[in-house]
């Protein structure tokens, strides 16, 4: 997927984030920075990743983060530009979701406030410390044909939720179809010096973050065989699939966009 450089990645735990890493790592990354709130599990992950890639000096760094937090990403943030020299990919996988009881109508103001720290805040933390570090460095070259490619690459998370209305689902909606206005807005101030910035929308995926919670576990299932056309949920490599496509070289004329990996989901 021509992805010579090194990778930070938010939510790197567990889940799309996880696999994601792993696909950079086998896909021929230069190293990757795997961050999360879940320190212990980061080491697992890292254990799991490190063998996987073909470079002998693949490099790979551990930071416990919670993205919500402002100067914590931006002091993890450099301590990765630090390690590595320089950031050439962001994947911006870190989120959370629940359902309100009730609807909107009843949705608690702390619950609502949550999600939107974790899933735009976080995502608008990492993206403005890592696109002033990106802005600064020369450009990648591809590993295929030697051309120039981005400074850097951005790939948010956003989600079918982020296109579509989703019932009880209030503060993820809206969550995510603001990380769709926050990632076509900033590829459109930096397009012309070389970064790039897309959003993934992933549809009903069978992860741990959908597992954990029943109302959520529940959902997945109905919407996976019901509403799904193929049928089934998807996997989390399935998604990293697509992140790695649009951090690469393969999708150097592609930012702004907001690519659907939902099984037909929302062509129902």
């Amino acid at each position: 997927m021509d992805v010579p450089g090194f990778a930070l990645i938010t939510g790197a735990a567990s889940g799309m984030g996880r696999e994601t890493a792993k696909k950079f790592a086998q896909d021929g990354a230069a190293g990757v920075a795997l961050l999360d709130l879940n320190a212990e599990a980061l080491e697992k992950v890292k254990s799991e990743v490190q063998p996987l890639s073909q470079n002998k000096d693949f490099k790979i760094v551990t930071h416990a983060l919670d993205v919500s937090n402002e100067d914590e990403v931006n002091k993890v943030v450099s301590s990765v530009k630090e390690a590595f020299g320089r950031i050439d990919y962001v994947v911006n996988s870190a989120g959370i979701a629940f359902k309100h009881e009730g609807g909107g109508a009843f949705a608690e103001t702390k619950d609502y406030r949550k999600v939107l720290a974790v899933n735009l805040d976080g995502t608008f933390f990492v993206m403005r410390a890592a696109a002033k570090i990106m802005l600064e460095q020369s450009p990648l070259k591809s590993t295929i044909d030697g051309r120039e490619l981005q400074r850097g690459s951005i790939v948010n998370f956003a989600s079918v939720a982020g296109l579509t209305g989703i019932g009880l689902s209030t503060a993820y909606c809206a969550s995510k179809h603001a990380v769709i206005g926050l990632t076509k807005t900033m590829s459109e101030d930096y397009a012309r010096r070389g970064l790039r910035i897309n959003a993934v929308c992933p549809g009903y995926m069978d992860t741990p973050m959908t597992r954990q919670n029943p109302d959520i576990a529940r959902a997945l299932e109905d919407r996976a065989a019901n509403w799904t056309p193929m049928g089934r949920a998807g996997q989390p490599g399935e998604v990293a699939d697509a992140v790695i496509f649009l951090s690469g070289g393969r999708s150097s004329f592609i930012t702004g966009s907001a690519m659907v990996v939902d099984g037909g989901y929302t062509e129902r």
